[in-house]
């Protein structure tokens, strides 16, 4: 009877039978490929309880295309950068610059993001702007200022630095996608604590000796500024899984190498964190 009605499916709807997802077997090994993956869903296919499934391949829209990562010690080390770079193949334009902030200090601080932006090649084809954690982390630090400081330049303020930045990079990149990357977590061993948890095991919010803001009014207004820019955010604060204070004091390091920067490991997490979101960014700007 299975067999009749097989036959009788076939003869009827050759169309729709030929569309479905099939398996076809690797040249000398024991492997299948599903091919029109998009249509199947609740779709069975037999195999061998053995059987080892070929991972596809999916080519990013960001391969070959040239991108610019304005950061930190987080960016200069490369970790995210590079692996980035080797999942999408593009071709990753590094900017970043140990100890830096994303707002300056006094006139004459020329490593602030707010200046170093203007000397990136204008050919980029997206920019990432991953930094914010050494103005919270450092104690010497520019004021915290207020959303109202705008682009004064004389607002040596984090609101006016994120202002400066943002705008600038708002008129000098107007055809391609910045985006605005906020900061992971800050729990880290090496300056100002993001959190401490205490020996009751209840938590207290650090806050930067200067400022006497926490790293969440920090972050927070990032995408304050972001979002008046209408820049794209990624909220790798929120979402991406990273978060140092559950490795301080580890003798196993996942994903961090001092509670702040991020090893190999900690470096792919992000990246293939970035990468959905990334491939969504080029198709509201590139035909593809």
């Amino acid at each position: 009877m299975r067999a009749l009605l097989t036959f009788l499916f076939v003869c009827l709807c050759p169309t729709l039978w030929a569309e479905q997802p099939h398996a076809i077997p690797v040249a000398d090994k024991n492997i299948v490929e599903v091919n029109n993956v998009e249509q199947a869903d609740a779709t069975y296919i037999a195999a061998n309880k053995d059987t080892e499934y070929a991972t596809p391949v999916r080519k990013s829209h960001w391969k070959g295309k040239r991108i610019g990562f304005l950061g930190d010690s987080i960016t200069q080390n490369a970790e995210y950068v590079n692996s980035y770079a080797n999942l999408t193949g593009c071709t990753a334009v590094n900017y970043g610059i140990s100890a830096t902030h994303i707002a300056k200090r006094n006139a004459d601080d020329t490593k602030a993001f707010e200046v170093r932006y203007s000397n990136m090649a204008e050919d980029l084809d997206m920019v990432i702007v991953f930094g914010g954690t050494n103005d919270f982390g450092h104690t010497n630090t520019a004021d915290f200022g207020e959303f109202s400081d705008g682009t004064k330049d004389t607002n040596y303020t984090f609101y006016g630095g994120l202002h400066r930045l943002f705008s600038g990079l708002r008129k000098r990149y107007s055809n391609i996608p910045v985006v605005i990357m906020l900061p992971i977590h800050h729990g880290t061993e090496i300056d100002q604590k993001e959190y401490v948890v205490n020996a009751d095991k209840t938590i207290t919010e650090g806050t930067n000796a200067k400022t006497g803001k926490t790293f969440r009014e920090y972050v927070n207004a990032i995408r304050e500024v972001a979002a008046y820019y209408s820049l794209i955010v990624l909220d790798a604060y929120s979402y991406s899984g990273l978060t140092p204070m559950t490795e301080i004091g580890a003798s196993n390091r996942v994903f961090f190498r001092d509670g702040l920067h991020l090893n190999a490991a900690g470096g792919e997490r992000l990246a293939r964190w970035m990468y959905p979101q990334l491939e969504a960014v080029y198709e509201m700007y590139y035909s593809f």
